[in-house]
């Protein structure tokens, strides 16, 4: 698979291209400048990641993996891309958001599906209040989201180094 992932790697759009199709390029783009500014460690050569424009937790990871990755990042729209879809789902689900972090090989170091836990967290707090029912309060409840993306994007950074720690962790 190796051969074929390099080709779809090559495919795959950068954060700047990303953000030329995102319909949230501000907002992409004032993350970026919130993101922490640490860099994956270095046996991460890629980062495959499938998103989605109109996702919530993709609006904040894509930024940290831009600012951690740079152009080792290469961004995927799920739903146009059938065969990355299938072969990075988790079980029977397709996940958007979905990072794979590889080497210089191509061989998969670790997978992650966001969102982080602090995000479950928070949303099923605010859900325990009540589901948003209208639309003002379902935008209410995803702007009190974005808010918090300074903690998030600590939090992402946090769960995708204990995840590339146990790769590279001893042989067991």
């Amino acid at each position: 698979m190796a051969p074929a992932l390099q080709t779809r790697l090559a495919q795959g759009m950068t954060f700047t291209q990303l953000l030329e199709r995102s319909r949230h390029a501000s907002l992409l783009l004032a993350f970026l400048e919130a993101a922490p500014p640490e860099p994956l460690p270095e046996e991460v050569a890629w980062v495959l990641a499938l998103v989605e424009d109109w996702c919530p937790d993709c609006h904040q990871a894509a930024p940290v993996l831009a600012k951690a990755a740079g152009e080792r990042a290469r961004f995927f729209f799920r739903d146009e891309n059938p065969d990355l879809r299938e072969a990075y789902r988790l079980g029977e689900k397709r996940i958007v958001l979905t990072l794979v972090f590889l080497d210089r090989k191509l061989k998969e170091l670790a997978r992650w599906h966001g969102p982080p836990e602090e995000a479950r967290a928070f949303f099923r707090a605010r859900l325990a209040e009540g589901a948003p029912a209208s639309r003002e309060e379902k935008r209410a409840l995803l702007a009190a989201y974005h808010r918090t993306f300074p903690r998030m994007a600590k939090a992402i950074r946090e769960e995708w180094a204990r995840l590339l720690r146990r790769a590279s962790g001893p042989p067991g």
